[in-house]
This record gives structure tokens, sequence and C-alpha cells, in this order.
């Protein structure tokens, strides 16, 4: 049974579509898509275009370091605090050849200042999924819950 608060039409994900890609235009660039939504665990994907390769033709670090922090961020913000991401780490796994990259990210701890979340990155080529990559991420708090959550109760 899916949760009323899960799911990419209910309330949180179409808070994280607006706030997230709409109102993101480097998340729009990369072309980003909401793939899961739950409250501490989303999931986006985007399209390995050919501009978003490097010279060998896999995935350039640089965009798999992108949609690790993206879905780490979006996955804390999930639970109902402003986030920004203070640190992360990033261990490639294996290289990312493919015609779609997907992440998931997971809360692993919420606190009131700061959110763990690890995150793991796919490429998925001619219907194979590949591990490419693995992040822990520290996100911070930035004012605590949103008001909107806060004043709910009331």
């Amino acid at each position: 049974m899916t949760k009323p608060d899960a799911g990419l039409d209910s309330p949180g994900a179409r808070l994280l579509q607006a706030q997230g890609i709409e109102s993101s235009a480097f998340t729009r660039f990369m072309g980003t898509r909401l793939r899961a939504f739950s409250p501490g665990r989303v999931e986006a994907e985007l399209d390995l275009r050919p501009e978003l390769t490097q010279h060998h033709g896999q995935a350039h670090g640089g965009v798999i370091g992108y949609l690790a922090d993206t879905v780490s961020a979006w996955a804390a913000a999930s639970t109902g605090i402003d986030v920004v991401m203070s640190e992360y780490k990033l261990n490639f796994l294996a290289a990312a050849h493919g015609e779609v990259l997907w992440a998931r990210g997971e809360v692993l701890k919420a606190g009131r200042r700061q959110v763990i979340v690890r995150s793991d990155v796919y490429a998925t080529h001619e219907g194979q999924e590949t591990h490419v990559a693995t992040a822990l991420a520290t996100i911070a708090a930035v004012n605590g819950r949103r008001e909107e959550e806060t004043n709910a109760g009331q």
C-alpha cells in the first residue's frame, strides 16, 4: 500500500518539482526528472546526452556528482526541512555508459541541524543497470522545518 504522502503526485513531490526542478535553470538544463518520491527517499534521472560525457564516452564525473548531490539534498528536503549541502564524499565504482543515469537518495538520520544521506547512482545501458557511484552526504538545515509543516497542527 502506498503512503498518501508518497508518489509522484503527492504534495511533497509537487513541491519538490516546483522548487527543485522548475525554479532551477541548471536542473532544467540537465534534464533532471523526478522518478520516485517518498519522505526521506527520492529518485531522479536524466538522459545521458553526448554533451554530458567525457572523452571516453562515459558520463562525466561532474554529472555523476551533480546527480548524487541533487538526490541527497532532495531526500533531506523531503523530510520537511529547508536544506543546503554541507559536504559529500563520492566514490566512483564503475564507468557510467548508457542511455540514462539515475540516482536514489535515502535519509539515514535526520536531526534538527543536519541530515545524513546516502545516495547511489546507476547507469542504464540496453536495459542493464550498473551501480556507478555511491555518496555519503551531510546536509545542513537552513531554517528548520518549513512553515507550512510547522503550522499544520494549528
